[in-house]
């Protein structure tokens, strides 16, 4: 499996990202950047990925201003409302509606936020379905192979079924589009694994359980401020995730 082309800039690797079908879409931008190798300077075309601000608003009120990939907005607001406790579940979400740097939503929630609570879920999932959607997300991260710019995110069944990917230049972003996407498409989140690139901060660890998700997954590693969260929501924690090690720093009776 070919990746990393910005990391090793070798010429079957520039082959094999230029010759992918990808729809800029808003997505990425192609920029002039100069490559200084030992004496040798060189002038080069790249794409990087682009981010733009987007304003949220919930009932007349702006709750936040992500900065994120201007793509998959309605899915982005969905999560995020869940994922930050402005919404105790989708059912809450009456409309979500674009236009242009806004996303206007509607919610039945009462405007009081609500905070995660322990998950009693009894999930349990292997090791084999949590690389192979890692594998997933190596063939999928496009904007990734082609920028290095982005984290992705995904959300896995009980059955090993993807649910949702999402790219993001912020791993906040793409958690929430993984997370709103899958919802969206009927995803039950106390049956789901959600499965990301980023570090598992406790900010990370507080949108999964605030979205009712028992399983976290990184290839990155964990901080200890997500451990200690993960403990508390009795939610199962693994991290550095690369066949065939898997590291689980909390909740392990769920993983087979």
């Amino acid at each position: 499996m070919k990746e990393s082309w910005h990391v090793e800039r070798v010429e079957e690797a520039e082959e094999f990202w230029r010759g992918e079908r990808l729809d800029r879409g808003g997505a990425f931008q192609t920029v002039r950047c100069t490559e200084i190798s030992g004496s040798e300077r060189r002038s080069l075309e790249v794409d990087v990925a682009i981010e733009e601000r987007v304003a949220l608003i919930l009932d007349g009120m702006m709750v936040a201003e992500l900065f994120c990939l201007p793509s998959q907005l309605e899915e982005l607001s969905v999560g995020h409302l869940l994922c930050e406790g402005h919404l105790r579940g989708i059912e809450d979400l009456v409309s979500a509606r674009v236009a242009g740097k806004e996303i206007f939503c509607e919610g039945r929630g009462g405007g009081m936020k609500v905070e995660a609570r322990p998950t009693a879920s009894d999930l349990r999932i292997s090791p084999e379905a949590v690389f192979k959607a890692l594998d997933m997300i190596n063939d999928a991260a496009l904007v990734w192979r082609r920028t290095g710019g982005t984290h992705s995110a995904l959300v896995l069944g009980e059955d090993g079924a993807l649910s949702s990917f999402c790219e993001d230049v912020s791993r906040s972003s793409a958690v929430d589009k993984a997370v709103g996407s899958a919802l969206m498409a009927g995803a039950d989140p106390s049956r789901s694994v959600l499965i990301t690139t980023g570090r598992l901060s406790s900010a990370i660890v507080s949108k999964a359980g605030m979205a009712g998700i028992p399983v976290l997954v990184s290839r990155a590693g964990p901080l200890n401020s997500g451990i200690e969260l993960a403990e508390r929501l009795g939610m199962t924690l693994a991290a550095f995730a690369r066949r065939p090690n898997l590291y689980v720093y909390a909740g392990e009776e769920r993983i087979l």
